[in-house]
């Protein structure tokens, strides 16, 4: 008769083992590269670090047994801000962060909120307006598929606003003088006449300590991390809007070959991330509001007659780059921009002044 331990120790020892062998070979390492052009300093790729990155190796480890490691490249390291939907088109990235309104030709339609100023301040409203126009618009995501990339995560800006050299106060002040803007912004200081230059961010401090800009078209907290006010003291509180146009992609081609359970996580964690942008959003542009305040800048804000005076001159705007757009490459701009104002009515949100689409 055979042992006990003979009969039931050794199988279950086996058994073990074999478990133990299964579960090494799979298991992966997975290395995957990620960057911007831009720095940590700018609260989307702060976002991107502090959540999404550890919390999608926290659930890999967790869940699957596999590790995901990611290589940072950050402040212009392996691109610049211009080159980042590219990059991630050609593999030179995995995963990347960028402003959609770098992309003014590529990605014209994605820039909608952009071509729509005087919108939401709240960064909350914007998100979701804009997610729902997305969701309903079956062209906006198409257009990251020609690019041969999925859209994860939309990330809103706190409102845009102006630093400037000098005190200004109305949009005739913006008259003759030069002006930093992203590009799809520019004719919000050109119809006043202004002469708008395209600026990137990192080279924003150099443009207004030289004199080659007068001002810059640009959200607070990005004013303040990058020291704007050292060499351009004036905050002007245009209110121009949190423009949702910031996007983590990933290249498609590097997201199939993942294993499914992988991704299903960086979905999650993107969509989890994509709701708490709004907030994180609002609360640091409420800070940085606080901060300035307190250390003496000068903060002038514009007055709602005035605010108002400065969107009449942008209402035909919108619709003729909406024509341009829809001649150009038969898209549905105008549709777009109309689901947006809905949306963004629809949040209870009160346009100063509608453009006219029509």
């Amino acid at each position: 008769m055979r042992s006990f331990r003979s009969t039931y120790l050794i199988p279950s020892l086996i058994a073990l083992f074999s478990l133990g062998v299964s579960q090494s070979v799979g298991a992966e390492k997975i290395t995957v590269k990620i960057g911007s052009g831009h720095s940590p300093s700018w609260h989307f790729i702060a976002l991107t670090q502090n959540q999404f990155i550890p919390e999608v190796k926290k659930r890999v480890k967790e869940k699957t047994g596999h590790e995901i490691e990611f290589i940072e490249n950050w402040s212009g390291s392996s691109v610049k801000t211009t080159e980042v939907l590219e990059a991630v088109e050609q593999g030179v990235l995995d995963f990347g962060v960028f402003c959609i309104c770098h992309e003014a030709q590529k990605l014209a339609l994605n820039n909608f909120p952009m071509y729509l100023p005087f919108g939401p301040s709240n960064p909350e409203l914007s998100v979701r307006a804009t997610r729902k126009v997305y969701d309903e618009t079956p062209e906006l995501p198409r257009q990251f598929d020609k690019y041969g990339q999925r859209l994860l995560t939309l990330i809103p800006f706190e409102p845009y606003n102006l630093v400037s050299r000098s005190a200004m106060q109305k949009a005739a002040d913006v008259k003759g003088k030069k002006v930093g803007a992203a590009g799809p912004n520019a004719f919000w200081v050109s119809e006043a006449g202004a002469l708008p230059v395209s600026v990137p961010g990192p080279d924003m401090y150099t443009s207004l300590q030289t004199g080659l800009i007068d001002s810059m078209i640009i959200f607070l907290s990005v004013m303040d991390s990058l020291k704007l006010f050292d060499v351009a003291p004036n905050f002007v509180d245009v209110a121009f809007g949190s423009m949702t146009v910031t996007s983590l992609t990933v290249n498609q081609r590097r997201f199939n070959r993942l294993p499914k359970e992988v991704q299903t996580i960086i979905l999650d964690v993107a969509k989890e991330m994509e709701a708490q942008g709004g907030k994180v959003t609002r609360e640091l542009g409420e800070k940085t509001v606080a901060a300035i305040k307190a250390r003496g800048v000068n903060v002038v804000t514009v007055s709602e007659p005035e605010r108002k005076a400065w969107a009449e001159m942008l209402t035909l705007a919108p619709r003729d780059i909406a024509k341009k757009f829809e001649a150009e490459n038969k898209l549905p701009m105008t549709q777009v921009m109309k689901a947006y104002i809905q949306a963004t009515e629809a949040e209870g949100y009160r346009w100063p002044v509608k453009a006219k689409l029509d």
